[in-house]
C-alpha cells in the first residue's frame, strides 16, 4: 500500500507512481518486479538505483516517497482517549501515545505493552527515552496492535537535594540507588547519610 515516487532522467525521461502490492513487489515499467517487502526506504532505493543503473544505460534515477499506506491500532487501558485510531505505517510507540492524548493520571508510563495477536511482543518503558535517550524500544507498531497502558504500581515523592526533585513511578525490582539516578544524583549541598 505505500507509494514509490520514481523520476528517470537523461536519455529517457519519465515519471511514476509505483504502489507495493500485497506480495511485497512493486513492478518497475521496463525492468521488471522488485521485492521491497520488509526493507527500509534507504535500501530500497538503492535496489532501484542499482537496477535502474544496469539495465538502462545513460538514465538516472530519483526515489521518493510517495504516500504511505495507513493501518489501524487500539489504544487501549490508561490513555487519555482509548479507542481505535488509523495511522502511518511508520507509526511508533510514543507516536500512538502522542495521538491518544498521552498516559492518564494514574497510567504506568514503565510499563507499556505492545500486543499483537493476542501476545505481548514488546513492553515500553519511557523512562528510557526520556531520562537516558534510549529509543530502542519505540517499536514500529503493525495493523492490529493494541498498545494496552495499566496503572502504575507504585510510586516514590522525591524531594530535598536532587537534581531532578519529583514523583517517580517505581518498579518492584529498583532499590534506593537506582531512584536517586532517576532523579540525576544528589546536588553539591546534598549530605546523603541523612537521607531518610
Amino acid at each position: 500500500g505505500d507509494q514509490l515516487l520514481v523520476q528517470l532522467y537523461g536519455k529517457e525521461f519519465e515519471q511514476f507512481v509505483l504502489q507495493i502490492g500485497r506480495s511485497g513487489e512493486v513492478a518497475l515499467p521496463n525492468l521488471g518486479p522488485l521485492t521491497l517487502s520488509g526493507v527500509t526506504f534507504e535500501y530500497a532505493r538503492e535496489l532501484i538505483e542499482n537496477r535502474v543503473e544496469k539495465q538502462l544505460i545513460g538514465v538516472d534515477v530519483v526515489v521518493n516517497m510517495g504516500r504511505l499506506r495507513a493501518i489501524n491500532i487500539f489504544m487501549s487501558g490508561e490513555v487519555a482517549v482509548p479507542g481505535a485510531y488509523s495511522v502511518s505505517a511508520l507509526t511508533t510507540v510514543t507516536q500512538a501515545l502522542f495521538q491518544a492524548g498521552g498516559v492518564s493520571d494514574i497510567g504506568s508510563l514503565r510499563d507499556i505493552q505492545i500486543i499483537r495477536s493476542g501476545e505481548t511482543v514488546a513492553s515500553f518503558d519511557s523512562y528510557a527515552l526520556l531520562m537516558k535517550g534510549d529509543a530502542s524500544k519505540d517499536i514500529r507498531l503493525q495493523s492490529g496492535d493494541v498498545i494496552f497502558v495499566p496503572p502504575y504500581q507504585g510510586v516514590v515523592d522525591v524531594k530535598g537535594e536532587l537534581k531532578r526533585p519529583m514523583v517517580y513511578e517505581v518498579l518492584g525490582s529498583e532499590s534506593l540507588g537506582d531512584i536517586v539516578e532517576m532523579a540525576g544524583s544528589f546536588t553539591r549541598n546534598a549530605f546523603p547519610n541523612a537521607a531518610v
